[in-house]
């Protein structure tokens, strides 16, 4: 299992467009790894979440997104769906090729959402399939998702992604805050190789909707509690704010003598 960190910021990005903070006056002086792009993911011919900064993704990371055949979306929040970016597989914008319609999975929100454009499903080359809790969707070639539920926002029902594959079985937790009951209750049975957390709020206090490093600790030291990581198991931090006042090295300090990884734009995780 193969699954690129293609982003690894909260909404405004580090450093935010805007912002003269000490931790984006820093991260630009920096570079590297401290400049985060929004959060998404990629494994193979499946996208998860489709924000604003999928197109310099693409770019910087070389990716030929023409091959793409599902896009798993987590919720609606305007950082992890830009619907323009499905507009632009229209006829005049992209030379889509006829294989490659692209199947959409989401709640009923994303559902909404892309009823709102302006053009056809099938003018875009895709289709929606509802994404419910505790329901798998087949991914084709021995691969699926499970929808588990997450904790975020009370105006839609957000999502976990639990991807299974032959060769492992990874968790993408990001934008949700301690998980809810039935989900702990689903990690229980299972061997994760991967787990993928939110550490939005970094090293400062967290105000619900999503983690920081403490809780990122906590809630690896959980896991390890249920006994459903596999003996090789990754867990890494990602989806940062730069109001979580830390940066790359101090995440690295914080987390790593927990045995917790963290996460950057480009970062390769195979297992």
């Amino acid at each position: 299992m193969r699954l690129v960190i293609l982003g690894s910021a909260a909404a405004e990005g580090v450093p935010a467009l805007f912002c003269a903070c000490e931790t984006c006056r820093e991260a630009r002086r920096r570079g590297g790894r401290d400049l985060r792009r929004r959060t998404a993911y990629l494994w193979d011919h499946v996208l998860v979440d489709c924000g604003p900064d999928l197109l310099a993704q693409s770019q910087a990371l070389g990716l030929d997104l023409s091959e793409l055949r599902h896009l798993l979306l987590t919720h609606t929040h305007a950082d992890h769906l830009l619907l323009s970016n499905l507009e632009y597989r229209r006829v005049g914008y992209s030379l889509v090729p006829p294989e490659a319609r692209l199947t959409v999975y989401g709640n009923a929100a994303a559902e909404a959402a892309l009823d709102s454009l302006e053009y056809s499903r099938s003018a875009l080359a895709l289709e929606f399939v509802r994404a419910r809790v505790g329901e798998e969707l087949d991914l084709g070639e021995g691969r699926s998702a499970l929808p588990l539920r997450a904790s975020h926002n009370p105006a839609e029902e957000c999502l976990l992604y639990l991807l299974r594959a032959p060769e492992g079985t990874a968790l993408l937790a990001n934008d949700s805050g301690w998980w809810p009951e039935d989900t702990w209750a689903q990690l229980a049975a299972e061997k994760l190789d991967l787990v993928l957390i939110d550490c939005t709020y970094g090293l400062t206090g967290n105000s619900g909707g999503h983690l920081n490093a403490a809780d990122v600790i906590r809630a690896g030291a959980e896991l390890h509690r249920l006994g459903c990581l596999a003996p090789a198991a990754r867990i890494v931090a990602n989806h940062f704010s730069h109001n979580g006042r830390c940066l790359q090295a101090d995440l690295e300090a914080r987390l790593g003598p927990a045995g917790l990884e963290v996460g950057y734009d480009g970062m390769v995780l195979e297992v």
